[in-house]
């Protein structure tokens, strides 16, 4: 199945500097966004750090040299469990590279990938940044928050609405480089004709709600089309943190304005 992909990082109209990484490697179907913290050089560092070593585990995973790191999930496939490999060696990296300088100390990033092979998805994430994925008309987030605010929704503690305004946004449960070991989460699915998948970082679903999203994705003509007018429509309610958007979309790129006019003329 061909992929069509597409994918854009910008500033934002609030921080002075870009700490936001993106990934596109179709060489190894590999695709990612990284969220990095801990001020401008370490959080810029973090997630260049954490996406680099990911394509370079990949690569020499493709190569037959990347030996696992941390224990196989028999819930997921070998695919997957080699990017949640590779993820846990870029937490290694990040970690490891926190101690290299003082400026980089305490310094950590999200992270969501994925990689596509005979149709399949595998999905690796740890942190806020998000996967989704619209198919027929339905647009639904695939990853969960590693997050307070998402803890307390959860547990029943707050609603998705108080969510939404709550103190502690940004206060994340889990993330890249702030332990040696890191607690990745796994996902996977089988690719369809006309589906697209988006991976971004919070300084867009913090700007634009899932529905805008969906509407702005489903009449573009194409992902890099998407892509501005999501990144400028988080520009344009205040961009206060950085944008990242990586879009894919399988087929002949017909699912994207499709799949909306199914949702609009559903019920």
């Amino acid at each position: 199945m061909e992929l069509t992909a597409f994918g854009q990082t910008d500033v934002g109209q609030v921080r002075p500097h870009n700490e936001d990484s993106i990934l596109l490697e179709p060489s190894l179907q590999l695709y990612a966004v990284a969220d990095g913290m801990g001020g401008h050089k370490g959080g810029e560092c973090a997630s260049r750090i954490c996406l680099d070593t990911l394509r370079d585990y990949l690569q020499m995973a493709a190569r037959g040299h990347a030996p696992l790191v941390g224990e196989a999930d028999t819930a997921h496939s070998e695919a997957a469990n080699l990017l949640g490999s590779a993820v846990r060696f870029a937490n290694r990296a990040v970690f490891e590279a926190a101690f290299s300088k003082p400026e980089w100390r305490g310094m950590g990033t999200t992270i969501v990938a994925l990689t596509v092979a005979d149709n399949r998805v595998a999905i690796a994430h740890v942190g806020d940044s998000r996967a989704y994925l619209l198919r027929q008309g339905v647009f639904r987030q695939l990853t969960e928050d590693h997050s307070w605010i998402e803890e307390q929704v959860r547990a029943g503690l707050m609603s998705r609405d108080e969510a939404l305004f709550a103190k502690g946004r940004n206060v994340l449960t889990r993330a890249i480089g702030q332990e040696e070991t890191v607690q990745v989460d796994l996902d996977e699915l089988e690719l369809q004709t006309g589906d697209t998948l988006l991976l971004c970082s919070d300084g867009l679903f913090g700007m634009v709600a899932d529905e805008e999203i969906a509407a702005l994705i489903g009449v573009a003509r194409n992902p890099e089309e998407a892509c501005r007018e999501l990144v400028a429509c988080a520009n344009g309610r205040g961009g206060r943190d950085n944008i990242s958007v990586i879009l894919l979309t399988a087929g002949e790129g017909k699912g994207l304005l499709a799949g909306m006019r199914r949702l609009f003329t559903k019920g």
